[in-house]
């Protein structure tokens, strides 16, 4: 039955103590203009408006306008308790997925309706848990036509909405940019129906309901707070501007040294690279090569000459996310234009059906720059959580600079190598993988598909000598030392220097060493520990304290304790390094923290150590890499001459790669294995199953089991979750700001609050959250979605203390 007198809503709210309607005409056009408008620049602006259009098509009938008026008043309807997202997926299969629909038709309308039905929640075509193999499509298809009321659906959205002309006039457009899409996927993939090609089909559906989210998100957060979302949209006289004001910072850099010389020759060589054609480049340079000040300047040339959207810089560790943030502000006309996204304070519960408002407050990466990290990129790319599907469109036509694209977790190697490919090769996104130990990415069976020429900068064997000022000791033979033994051999080192680092692979390992170094030195030494059980204020008040050369010039003695967070990017030098022996891209990063700029003015020593007593636990990649690691060492030793008598050659770091690719081990974690229910699967073969190239096909083209791959596949083994510490007093005043009267109806009053309080959160594995709530330690119903840990549960001088309610052995570093 159509409502004829009354009217159908999307959304009803109270703002300044009035009541606001929203129709599901003004939501569904609004909708479908921010989704077309957000990929507009790489040609698939129809089939995302279309898909913003009919995606609350379900929203269509009085049940769920009566939900609204329920949940208005007070009530508290079940979440979810009206289906809405079934109907458009029905709608437009039944319309345009006929068996004799041409090919193109039905493989934009699989693309369509995956997406439009997922945009509360993934769901899988084909999963691969369920012995019925139930096809997604055709649960959707087959439901009971009277639960999700479609009849009256049909009839209320063609009246009040769009007609039945209108949407199959876009639905022709939507084919047509589709066909063109896949043409050029099919160009690019030389070989027919190969594994790269049907990654391509997984990453467009994922972007059009990116597309989808986006529009639904953002016209849904503007009348909740009845404000409009302004968005700078760049063009060439921004970046223009941008350039001129770093140009005019840079020009008065010293090249009064040999590495400050080779420093300016490096960042020369950036901006002459920056007016070549977009693609996959590599800027591969030495530890202290200042790669952060020259990627940005080739980002902002190429920026301008391209026009591109965005500059995102993914950082490998949060650690380094506060330094580089800082670097890039300071280079940058207006420091506002910003982001840097690093945690989701708020959690949201991304099992129902109706929009979760915590959603609203997520990070959408539509500024100018971004700052963010590793895990966000993978989440954005992979995870199913749709508050992270969302940002992917904004990956397009984007200058992506991939800082230490050596953390990339094996088992992430050739989703990361695809994913790569599609932004770059039909996304209009250039990407620039920097890093001083460039994975042999060209060596997987799903390669990267690198520019011809693909290194940014060439630096000759002259210039390479100026950044040697390490000079790496190798202490790993026999069976290893105890941790009392360590603590023996670090303070004997510091004897006769000024400072020395000594870093973990394991947090567990960090604090014990950390707490055994403080006994055993005198109390005039200063004793640092570093790692993420720390909150990121906590962290950068320790670097604060610690200084960029501790101990140069000055009369103290400085030890810190740290995990791998300190290897990559920490502008800070110190006079020896300890490095627990891990893979060879580790330890040269680990020497980049020592001498870092020639600062003692002599070659200084850098040592690696085994350590007996280590339990390494889930962290079985860096047990891979040690191994490895351990034969590169065994053949340096035989043949030193090969490799110019240098351990962190550039040679012998390319014979590690070969040998850590080429195992066999290494190469089956490519796939990404997972069990579930006790079976061996594989998170690539998740999102290759469709058979878009067959000439016989079966029913549907898609078969992906998008959900279960988007679960499964986690930067960490546990999902982990951020908690907010009350590391000092200005916590106080957030939280009580976020549970104030003003807080209640105004989203932007609470996301700048959430916003002020990132740097006091930590991520907590969920063993870790377990045994704290036991223990009665967090408080999770004082802010909807927010999670406070006790003062008691933190430690001044090493953060979370894992030892009052933790067994287990196996904390993960970073």
């Amino acid at each position: 039955m159509g409502m004829k007198n009354s009217k159908l809503f999307a959304h009803i709210t109270k703002i300044n103590e009035q009541r606001n309607e929203q129709t599901i005409k003004e939501h569904s056009v609004k909708v479908a203009e921010y989704a077309g408008e957000a990929l507009k620049g790489i040609g698939l602006f129809f089939i995302s408006y279309l898909g913003g259009l009919l995606h609350d098509m379900g929203k269509a009938r009085e049940r769920f306008t009566k939900y609204l008026e329920e949940q208005y008043a007070g009530g508290q309807p079940a979440r979810g308790s009206v289906n809405h997202t079934f109907a458009a997926v029905r709608y437009i299969m039944e319309r345009y997925h006929s068996p004799d629909a041409p090919k193109i038709e039905r493989i934009t309308c699989e693309i369509l309706a995956a997406a439009m039905g997922s945009h509360h929640g993934l769901f899988d075509i084909q999963d691969p848990t369920d012995q019925e193999k139930t096809n997604g499509f055709l649960h959707r298809m087959e439901c009971d036509a009277e639960e999700i009321g479609y009849q009256e659906v049909k009839e209320n959205f063609f009246r009040e909405v769009a007609d039945e002309e209108q949407i199959d006039t876009l639905f022709q457009q939507a084919c047509e940019e589709v066909e063109h899409f896949l043409e050029a996927i099919g160009k690019q993939n030389k070989t027919p129906n190969n594994r790269s090609e049907r990654m391509m089909y997984s990453y467009l559906e994922r972007l059009i309901l990116s597309a989808i989210i986006e529009g639904d998100r953002r016209d849904t957060a503007e009348f909740m707070s009845g404000n409009l979302i302004e968005q700078l949209q760049p063009d060439r006289r921004f970046w223009i501007e941008q350039c001129a004001h770093m140009e005019e910072k840079i020009k008065d850099f010293k090249k009064d040294s040999p590495i400050n010389e080779a420093r300016s020759y490096i960042s020369q060589e950036c901006k002459k690279a920056a007016f070549k054609r977009g693609s996959i480049y590599r800027l591969t340079v030495p530890t202290g090569g200042g790669k952060t000040l020259a990627s940005l300047r080739y980002a902002l040339n190429h920026a301008a000459e391209y026009e591109k959207d965005r500059i995102i810089f993914i950082i490998p560790l949060l650690s380094v996310l506060d330094q580089n943030s800082k670097d890039i502000r300071d280079y940058v006309k207006d420091h506002n234009l910003v982001l840097e996204h690093h945690s989701n304070i708020v959690n949201t519960n991304m099992e129902q059906d109706e929009l979760d408002k915590n959603e609203l407050l997520m990070e959408t990466w539509a500024a100018p720059f971004v700052v963010s990290t590793m895990v966000q990129l993978l989440n954005i790319l992979f995870s199913h959580k749709t508050s992270a599907v969302r940002r992917m469109k904004s990956l397009c036509n984007s200058v992506i600079i991939i800082d230490e694209v050596q953390s990339l977790p094996l088992k992430f190697t050739e989703l990361f190598t695809t994913a790569i490919n599609f932004l770059a090769d039909f996304c209009g996104s250039t990407v620039i993988l920097c890093s001083a130990t460039q994975p042999a990415f060209e060596r997987v069976s799903l390669s990267l598909h690198l520019a011809d020429n693909p290194d940014i900068v060439q630096i000759d064997k002259e210039r390479m000598e100026v950044f040697k000022r390490v000079r790496l000791i190798d202490k790993t033979e026999g069976p290893g030392m105890t941790l009392d033994e360590l603590t023996d051999f670090t303070r004997e080192k510091i004897e006769d220097r000024d400072s020395i680092l000594v870093i973990c692979n394991t947090k567990t390992t960090a604090r014990r060493l950390y707490q055994k170094v403080k006994i055993a030195c005198p109390r005039d030494y200063e004793i640092y520990h570093l790692s993420t059980a720390m909150c990121k204020q906590h962290r950068q008040d320790i670097l604060d304290k610690i200084g960029r050369t501790p101990g140069l010039h000055e009369d103290r003695k400085v030890i810190c304790i740290s995990t791998q967070l300190v290897e990559a990017g920490i502008d800070f030098s110190f006079e020896s390094v300890i490095r627990i022996w891990a893979g060879i891209d580790n330890i040269v990063q680990a020497a980049g923290r020592c001498n870092r700029n020639n600062d003692w003015q002599h070659i200084c020593d850098a040592f690696l150590v085994k350590l007996k007593e280590e339990s390494l636990g889930p962290l079985k990649e860096i047990e891979t890499a040690q191994k490895c690691c351990s034969k590169v060492l065994y053949d340096f030793k035989k043949k030193p001459q090969l490799y110019g008598d240098d351990i962190l050659s550039q040679e012998l770091i390319q014979f590690y790669y070969k040998r850590l690719f080429g195992d066999t081990r290494v190469k089956m974690q490519f796939k990404y294995p997972v069990t579930i229910d006790d079976t061996e699967q594989f998170i690539r073969t998740m999102l290759m199953d469709c058979e878009t190239m067959e000439a016989e096909c079966p029913p549907f083209y898609f078969r992906q089991a998008f959900k279960t791959a988007g679960k499964y596949c986690k930067v960490f083994d546990d999902d982990k979750t951020d908690v907010v510490v009350k590391y000092d007093e200005k916590v106080d005043t957030y939280i009580a700001n976020l549970c104030s009267e003003k807080a209640k109806w105004n989203y932007a009053y609470q996301k700048e609050q959430l916003d002020a309080m990132k740097p006091y959160t930590v991520s907590l594995f969920p063993y870790e959250l377990n045994k704290l709530r036991e223990n009665g330690r967090l408080a999770d119903d004082l802010i909807e979605g927010v999670i406070i840990l006790d003062k008691t549960a933190y430690n001044d001088d090493t953060g979370v203390c894992p030892d009052e309610y933790v067994q287990s052995d196996d904390f993960l570093s970073m």
